[in-house]
């Protein structure tokens, strides 16, 4: 079989580069079954960075210690976000890591930290968001993101290095947007989205509702995004993507490659042409190491869903949390 040589070169300018180190931190599993799985996901994830030669990776279920750190080149967060957040009382640490060229990757609600004063309904100003904000470049804020279930169309690439190979899809999936961003410094929004009218309900709620929302989608009409990369000004690189609410999610191959050319890009390394390569995990893949009841899902039923939502089709895995799939 002949391999194209851009691919080639591509593979081999970055085995030959000094290697790349990246930590997973999974948090607590939560939610129903197949949701916030942070553990599987994070497996599934670092598995798939593996197969590039020159990248190494692991996962740990605990802060990590200094030594563990030191040796990172990124610190990927997936976990629960404001209250249960990891890094609430990490801060000062992961700016001392940023500040020495380390990147910072944050999925689904691990984009938000928890505010300083979490009862206040204007978080803008609360320095534990500020500081979070210096990091991570935009954050999950409550009372002013929005969080809900819907079909985002990836449809309008940057030209950014992570978008690299990754061609247009579509994700169902609790993709937050309207973000809180940085005053002090640009984040590159990647993938423009735009989400339905109905995602943001009516009065004022911590993720589902609020005036600054319904002005920028329903009045303004903005485009949002669910994906961002931050080049720190004082050092390190951050990437954010809201989605992976679903397990199910990481087997779509346009996102899995999102999240894989951010953490990579994060670590300071260069994004191959065609983006980093991987195996479409399987429904025996996506089973693997789910902690919860399994519901009455089979390898077979599973399989029928993936390839609907390969194809761009809307599967409500809501509606199967409790039960099994339809054959």
């Amino acid at each position: 079989m002949k391999i194209p040589l851009i691919l080639l070169l591509s593979t081999s300018a970055l085995s030959a580069a000094e290697p790349k180190h990246v930590l997973f931190l999974a948090g607590t599993n939560s939610h129903a079954w197949g949701q916030h799985k942070h553990l599987a996901g994070s497996t599934l994830l670092c598995e798939a960075l593996r197969e590039t030669p020159g990248i190494t990776a692991e996962v740990v279920t605990a802060w990590p210690d200094a030594a563990d750190l030191t040796k990172a080149d990124t610190l990927v967060i997936y976990a629960d976000g404001w209250q249960a957040h990891p890094a609430n009382d990490k801060l000062a640490e992961l700016e001392a890591f940023m500040n020495s060229g380390k990147g910072l990757v944050a999925l689904h609600w691990a984009t938000g930290i928890q505010a300083a004063n979490p009862e206040s309904k204007d978080q803008q100003e609360d320095p534990r968001r500020k500081q979070w904000r210096e990091l991570m470049g935009a954050d999950f804020e409550a009372y002013y993101a929005i969080s809900n279930f819907w079909k985002a169309d990836f449809a309008g690439p940057s030209e950014h290095p992570v978008s690299r190979g990754v061609k247009p899809f579509s994700l169902y999936d609790e993709c937050y947007f309207h973000l809180r961003e940085s005053s002090d410094a640009k984040i590159d929004r990647l993938w423009k989205v735009q989400p339905p009218a109905e995602t943001i309900e009516a009065g004022l709620s911590p993720y589902r509702g609020n005036d600054a929302a319904r002005a920028s989608l329903h009045e303004r009409k903005e485009e949002q995004y669910v994906a961002w990369t931050f080049p720190r000004p004082k050092g390190g690189r951050a990437f954010g993507f809201t989605g992976g609410h679903f397990h199910w999610s990481w087997a779509k191959d346009g996102a899995r490659k999102l999240v894989l050319n951010g953490i990579l890009w994060s670590a300071g390394g260069e994004v191959p042409a065609k983006g980093l390569e991987s195996k479409t995990p399987d429904a025996k893949r996506m089973l693997a190491g789910l902690p919860d009841k399994n519901p009455g899902w089979t390898e077979a039923t599973l399989q029928k869903a993936l390839d609907q939502a390969a194809k761009g089709e809307v599967f409500s895995w809501l509606d199967f949390t409790d039960k099994p799939l339809p054959e």
